[in-house]
This record gives C-alpha cells, sequence and structure tokens, in this order.
C-alpha cells in the first residue's frame, strides 16, 4: 500500500503521457513481482496506438506490437472492449494459445486489467509471469486494478494538459499573427467596463499610441494625457453621448506621439449593454489614418490648385485680350500724338498696361499656360551667375550662401523661368529673415522613391536634381502652408506684394515636371524644395542658329479673331507692313471667305473662340490648302495644347499682348520658312 501510494503521487504528478505509461510498468513489476509488464493506449476505433512494455527483447517487443493490432483476439481485447477484468491460467504456458506470437516467453498465468478513467477506457494493463508463483493472487489483482485506474486518471490528466498546452500554444500563436496584422495594419482594440476607470489595450493600440510595448491596461487620465488639446474635450464628449445614446460611434482625433509627432486616429466604438438594457462596456477598433489624412489633404490641395489654375487662366485669356487692344492702341496713339502732356497721359496708360501684362504673365505660369521655350540648364551654373544680383537685392543685413553639389546633373527647363523660380524663392526667404538672418541655396540629386513620393504633392517617382531655399526666420504654421501657393494669398502687409510670387514659382515648376516640398513651422525657419527631373544629356547640343527672316513681299492674310478690337487693331499693324488682310470674326465665317479667296498666304487665328478651335479651323483649311502656313494667337496657351499633326507643320504661335514690332517679326518668320 505504501508502494501503491508513493506511485499514485507520482503518476499524478507526470504530465507527459508517453512518460506515464512507461512510470506504470516500472510500478507495476515490484507490486506484483510479474516478470512482464505491458500498457497497451487504444483509440476511440479500438486500435493499438501506443504499447510499452518491461521484461521483453526487442525483437519479441516489436513482434508482440504488431500482433496486437490484429484481429486475432487476446485477453487485452476482452479488457479494453468490455471494461472487465481477465484473470487465467494458460496450461503449458504456449503463447499462441492466448493470441500472442510465438516468439513470446511461455506464459502460464497472466491478468489484465483496464487502464481508465471514471469516463472512458484508454487501455489495458498486462501482469505476466508472476515471478515465484503459478499463478497471479487476488491482492495482486486488486493492486494492479487499482493501479490501471490510477493510471487511468493520471493519464486522462494528462492528456488534458497536453491538448491545453497545445491549444494555449496555438492561441499564443494566433494572437501573435492577429498582433502582427494589427499592427500591419496599423489598427487596434480598447475596451473599457464602465464601472471600471481602466481601459484595456491591445498590444498594437499600446504601440500606436506610444506606450510601452508590455502595457495592457492605462487610466482615463493617461489616455487622453496626449490627446492634442483641441481634440479632447470633442472625444470625451462623443463618447459621453453615445453613452448615453447607447449608440454605435465614430470619430477622429489627433493624438501627440512622444517621439513620432502629432497623428491622426480614428475610432470607431460600440456601447455594450447587459440584458436589462443598461450600458455596460465600450469596444472600439483604433486605427491610425495619418498616411490617409495626408493623401486626402494633398488632394484636396492639388483639386484647389488646378481650379484656380483655370480659373486664372481665363481670367488671363480675357484680359489678355484687353490688354492687347490697350497698348496696341496706346502706342498707335503715341505715334501720332504732339502735345506734351498728351504723350505723358498715354505713355503712363502704356506703362500701366504693361505691368497689368506682367501680371497675366504671372497667372499664367500660376495656371500653367505659359509658352515656354526649354534648353538643356546647368544649375549650378546659373545659380552662380545670379548669386551677384541676389545679394544686391536681399541687402547686406541677410547673409546669402550656396553649397552648389559637384558633377551635379542638367535640367530640361526655360532658363528665364528657371531664374525667375529662384529669385522669387529667394525674395521671400529674405522677407520672412530678420535684420542678420542666413538664407543657403543648396543643390543635390536625388533619386525619389514610392513611399517619398507619396508624401510630396505632384512629385513622381523618379531621378531628379534639387534647389533648396534655406532661411532660419519666422517660419509658418500649417494653416499658412495649405494656402501658400495660391494666387493672391499674402501674408504681407497690405500694399507689400501682389501675392503671386510663390503661385508663379508653383506653376513654372509644375509646368517643368517638377514639384515642390516645403517644410517649415512657426519660428523655425522655412526650407522650399524644387524637384526638377534630371536631364539624361549633359551638354546642350549645338542647336540650328535661326538666321534673321528676311523681309517678305505683302501677301494676303486671313485674319480670324473673335475679339473685335484685337481684329481692327491687327488688321492695321498688316496692312502698314503692306499686306493685304481679310477678315473674319469667326471660323464659320473664315471658311466661307476662304472659298470666295483667289489665295491665302497665311492664316493668322485666334486660337480659343466659340464653337470651333483655331487648331480646328486650321485642319479644315489645309485639307483645301496644304501649302497653307499658320500663325496662332492666344491669351493662353501652351505648346502642349499643339496636336502633333499641326506641330509638324511647323505651326507658329504668339502669345498676347504683343507689340507690332512683334506681330510683324512673326509673320515675316513664318513667311520667309
Amino acid at each position: 500500500m505504501a508502494l501503491l501510494l508513493e506511485e499514485a503521487q507520482r503518476l499524478m504528478a507526470e504530465r507527459d503521457p508517453a512518460a506515464l505509461l512507461r512510470r506504470v510498468c516500472a510500478a507495476a513489476r515490484p507490486l506484483t513481482r510479474a516478470s512482464i509488464v505491458g500498457v497497451g493506449i487504444v483509440n476511440e476505433n479500438l486500435v493499438v496506438e501506443d504499447f510499452v512494455a518491461v521484461g521483453l527483447d526487442d525483437a519479441v517487443f516489436s513482434e508482440l506490437r504488431q500482433s496486437l493490432t490484429r484481429t486475432v483476439e487476446h485477453p487485452a481485447r476482452t479488457v479494453f472492449g468490455s471494461r472487465e477484468i481477465v484473470r487465467g491460467v494458460n496450461a503449458g504456458g504456449d503463447p499462441t494459445a492466448i493470441g500472442l506470437p510465438a516468439s513470446h516467453p511461455p506464459v502460464h498465468s497472466y491478468v489484465c486489467v483496464p487502464v481508465a478513467s471514471p469516463s472512458r477506457v484508454f487501455g489495458w494493463l498486462a501482469l505476466v509471469e508472476k515471478e515465484g508463483a503459478q499463478v497471479f493472487s487476488d491482492g495482486d489483482t486488486q493492486l494492479a486494478s487499482t493501479l490501471g485506474a490510477l493510471a487511468g486518471m493520471a493519464y486522462e490528466n494528462a492528456r488534458l494538459v497536453t491538448q491545453l498546452q497545445a491549444q494555449a500554444e496555438e492561441l499564443r500563436e494566433h494572437q501573435e499573427r492577429t498582433d502582427f496584422a494589427m499592427f500591419a495594419a496599423k489598427a487596434g482594440v480598447s475596451y473599457r467596463d464602465l464601472d471600471s476607470s481602466w481601459t484595456e489595450l491591445s498590444p498594437s493600440t499600446a504601440r500606436l499610441f506610444g506606450f510601452p510595448p508590455e502595457t495592457r491596461r492605462v487610466s482615463r487620465e493617461e489616455l487622453y494625457e496626449h490627446v492634442h488639446p483641441e481634440d479632447g474635450a470633442r472625444v470625451r464628449a462623443a463618447v459621453e453621448k453615445a453613452i448615453q445614446d447607447r449608440s454605435d460611434f465614430a470619430l477622429e482625433f489627433r493624438r501627440l506621439i512622444p517621439e513620432g509627432g502629432p497623428r491622426w486616429f480614428q475610432f470607431r466604438g460600440r456601447v455594450v449593454s447587459n440584458e436589462q438594457g443598461d450600458p455596460t462596456r465600450v469596444v472600439g477598433v483604433v486605427t491610425d489614418i495619418t498616411e490617409r489624412r495626408s493623401l486626402e489633404l494633398q488632394l484636396r490641395q492639388s483639386q484647389k490648385m488646378e481650379a484656380l489654375g483655370q480659373l486664372a487662366g481665363g481670367v488671363a485669356h480675357d484680359f489678355n485680350n484687353l490688354l492687347t487692344a490697350i497698348l496696341g492702341y496706346g502706342r498707335l496713339a503715341l505715334e501720332t500724338a504732339s502735345e506734351t502732356t498728351q504723350r505723358h497721359d498715354l505713355e503712363e496708360i502704356v506703362k500701366a498696361a504693361s505691368r497689368a501684362a506682367s501680371l497675366t504673365k504671372q497667372l499664367l505660369a500660376f495656371s500653367r499656360r505659359q509658352v515656354v521655350e526649354t534648353t538643356i540648364v546647368d544649375l549650378n551654373l546659373l545659380i552662380v551667375d545670379m548669386v551677384t544680383m541676389l545679394r544686391r537685392m536681399i541687402g547686406e543685413d541677410v547673409e546669402l550662401a550656396t553649397t552648389l553639389a559637384a558633377g551635379l546633373s542638367h535640367v530640361r527647363a526655360d532658363r528665364s523661368q528657371l531664374e525667375q523660380v529662384v529669385m522669387n524663392l529667394v525674395i521671400n526667404a529674405r522677407d520672412a529673415c530678420e535684420p542678420g538672418g542666413r538664407i543657403r541655396l543648396v543643390t543635390d540629386g536625388a533619386d525619389v522613391d514610392g513611399a517619398t513620393a507619396a508624401v510630396i504633392p505632384g512629385l513622381n517617382p523618379g531621378a531628379y536634381v534639387t534647389l533648396s531655399v534655406i532661411d532660419d526666420g519666422a517660419g509658418m504654421d500649417e494653416a499658412t502652408r495649405s494656402r501658400l501657393f495660391e494666387p493672391f494669398f499674402t501674408t504681407k502687409p497690405r500694399g507689400q506684394g501682389t501675392g503671386l510670387g510663390l503661385a508663379t514659382v508653383y506653376g513654372i515648376v509644375v509646368q517643368s515636371g517638377g514639384a515642390i516640398e516645403v517644410e517649415s513651422e512657426s519660428g523655425r525657419g522655412s526650407r522650399f524644395t524644387v524637384y526638377l527631373p534630371r536631364e539624361q544629356e549633359e551638354t546642350q547640343s549645338a542647336g540650328r542658329v535661326a538666321e534673321a527672316p528676311a523681309a517678305t513681299t505683302p501677301r494676303t492674310v486671313l485674319l480670324v479673331e473673335d475679339e473685335q478690337a484685337v481684329r481692327e487693331l491687327v488688321r492695321i499693324f498688316l496692312e502698314r507692313a503692306g499686306h493685304r488682310v481679310v477678315e473674319a470674326a469667326s471660323p464659320e465665317e473664315a471658311i466661307t471667305r476662304f472659298n470666295a479667296m483667289e489665295s491665302v498666304d497665311l492664316l493668322l487665328t485666334d486660337v480659343v473662340m466659340p464653337v470651333m478651335s483655331g487648331f480646328d479651323l486650321f485642319h479644315t483649311l489645309v485639307e483645301r490648302l496644304p501649302s497653307l502656313r499658320v500663325l496662332f494667337i492666344s491669351g493662353y496657351t501652351d505648346y502642349a495644347l499643339f496636336e502633333p499633326t499641326i506641330a509638324d507643320r511647323g505651326a507658329a504661335f504668339l502669345e498676347k499682348p504683343f507689340s507690332a514690332e512683334a506681330l510683324i517679326g512673326k509673320v515675316r518668320e513664318v513667311l520667309s520658312h
């Protein structure tokens, strides 16, 4: 009994099922003095799935194990089939007589008892050949039965523990996968019992909120401590209202992450109620939406800038028609004015109109409707050429320094426009600096990947040359940065600046295929970085030098312009140059007049007209007269608007407003080629 109790404690402490079976065999031999002890475990289909024995050599054990899985009847099958104790004597000791293999040692007596718990039979415990006796006694049988029952309960416990450990490991792996998926998706879970001041956080939520990774619960004070001051009261009010209404809710807020700055989160929650309908818990899913908010902001900004650009281009188109007439007739009047006072008044009119034309040109640059003449430009050389002028312009109380990257690639751009970009950015930086401030011009190369391009509006992956204008001035807040490139927006006092400087920069850079990144904080200066596509060709090829157009004989010009004042002015310019002019106020009228004309040397047409554009008109007429030459005039357009078939014919363009000299020179150029 003492041995049995001792073994019972050991069996109950064992958690490994296989080790438990070996211990049962080892315990049964000294308890019953059996020569051979075997323990078998069967599954639900009564098929042996595990067998352990002591007292047999390896060969016999292997053959016996195989025989136990066959259908041959033997005492063990009766035990686990009927839950009965089998005790017997085998006269002569022949093992085959009781269903055992012939290689098995002689068997004169045996006892088989169930290895079972109260709920099920797991197998059997067999005692074979008692040492020093012919048969096993009742006491041996009782000990074996008790040991089998203990083994059954211990085996069931061990299997349950093993299953629980496996389930726990599976649950842990599942939790790790879930946590990783949630963190990769920048999402997390939280819940709070309403009778508690603590909020439970999932590991991913803790990481997203900037808490230590091991944090699993925080107080309400800790939870709201780093919520943006402008959002805290709104979030509390929304949650409390949802609790009162017992409703779902969704809100967005900012949280100040210690090592990541402000980040935007979306919180979708649900109020859980008990059977009586009383709210008991708030559960929610938190998602980091910082990147989404940034992309939405970029999209809205891009749409706004595009709309403003279209508006500016439309205004510039109509305004340029007016300026063409004002400047043209003003200069004509100057030619015949004799009185000093009269000439002075006319000169002031022309000057004012010229300044208006300059403003319109900036609007065209912003709206990307300006004609550009691109060449391959060495950005470093351009800055070197401008430094002296820039230093005079910003004055002696602000330092200007340059850091130019060696071996910098070239860019393709309109040189005069690029100079305007540099000048406008430097002037803007000067205005932001206090006396003693510093401005730096830095050039470099950049290979932009998809992740970088995603956070800079208008930038695509690729190879770029960058120009950074850096100042240590007052800097800007977020509200100012969001409107920085809008035309006529300025932070300068009334009467100082037009608000078109940065708008012009924006238009020129975008038209050149680049983008602008602005980094600035209040009190910490600003950095404007211009990205321009890198040009593969490093040196400008020697282009064809155009010879001065020779004087041409008078020609017949079909003039098409829907603005009467501009049409009459252009007619006067052309007739004064000796050309014969046939006027048309619309494309339809132009087609009618063309059909009635004996010959036409040049089509001079506005681009934007009702019903039919100047391009479409040219397509119609050139089918009838392939040798027809064309000069397009307009208040806004660019060469990208030319269709390839028109561009291939050497189409020329003249931007409004223009002078008589510019018009006649362009006509002469077109007719001489």
